[in-house]
């Protein structure tokens, strides 16, 4: 299982990495830094003149700032026992012909 989640390692637990995707849009000022206004700027690492460009739909988390997310914490926490579950040993033995 890994130690740590995303390119910088930020997380350490894939229940907080889960949770950032589900409530990243309704609670950014929770993950990303305050702007001058207070809320939170989810493309703080994005250029001014680039944040245009930045894709907000996301499936299964498109609600916004204020509203509910679409999972609850017992169904983020379902997802995260699925995930678990998941391991690559079969592909593995394929992969050394066993």
């Amino acid at each position: 299982m890994r130690k740590v989640f995303f390119h910088g390692g930020r997380f350490h637990a894939l229940k907080d990495a889960a949770q950032f995707y589900v409530e990243r849009d309704t609670n950014s000022g929770e993950w990303y830094p305050h702007d001058i206004s207070g809320k939170g700027d989810r493309f703080d690492d994005l250029p001014m003149v680039m944040r245009w460009k930045a894709d907000t739909k996301n499936g299964a988390t498109d609600p916004k700032t204020g509203e509910s997310p679409v999972w609850t914490s017992a169904e983020i926490d379902d997802v995260v026992a699925f995930l678990k579950t998941r391991n690559d040993v079969d592909m593995v033995s394929v992969a050394v012909g066993k």
